[in-house]
């Protein structure tokens, strides 16, 4: 991971871990008894690192838990793990003509401490990419759209400002069969809506 993604996850992480004591709720048991979310709905910006060249990025992501319906917050704190699948929308574009929207799913796993969640995961999706390039040898510019499979693999962090509300970062890489650079490097924030 270049160094820029580095300070930029940096950057945005040890706010959100500062911000935890500040938006948590109070210490009582009974107020960790609450039912945990089932489903949550993440929007999300940030930045891509494509052939080189940083690139703003959209993400929106659909988690749906999988068994443990009906849990508390307390029983997720003793139980340890929660696994997620989470469909997902990403989108990139630079101004020479490329693209890439992302259509993907991804398995999580989510350990949900008092102040802070963190999350690991791997999935795939499905890459539509236009492209524009010049061609070496007639200097011509060369167009076009493909369908390339992905892979990726991401940490992330969810600190609760409320019940249903949470601040994410997610740092991941997504591997792209078939494209001029393999790996892309992807660094993003945002709003995690539970219900």
């Amino acid at each position: 991971m270049r160094r820029w993604m580095k300070v930029v996850f940096a950057a945005a992480v040890l706010p959100l871990l500062a911000a935890g004591p500040v938006w948590a709720q109070d210490d009582d048991l009974e107020d960790y008894e609450r039912t945990a979310n089932n489903y949550g709905l993440g929007l999300g910006v940030g930045l891509v690192d494509p052939e080189g060249e940083v690139e703003p990025y959209l993400s929106v992501g659909f988690r749906i838990r999988l068994g443990g319906h009906g849990r508390t917050y307390e029983d997720l704190e003793r139980g340890g793990m929660q696994a997620f699948i989470e469909p997902e929308l990403g989108y990139w574009e630079h101004d020479s003509g490329n693209n890439d929207l992302l259509v993907g799913v991804n398995l999580l796993g989510v350990t949900a401490l008092r102040r802070v969640s963190y999350s690991w995961g791997v999935g795939a999706g499905i890459h539509f990419v236009d492209f524009a390039r010049l061609d070496p040898v007639t200097q011509t510019t060369l167009s076009g759209s493909d369908e390339l499979i992905g892979l990726n693999a991401q940490l992330g962090l969810d600190v609760p400002v409320s019940d249903s509300l949470a601040l994410f970062g997610v740092s991941r890489f997504d591997i792209v069969e078939g494209s001029t650079d393999d790996i892309q490097e992807k660094v993003y924030l945002g709003l995690r809506f539970g219900f």
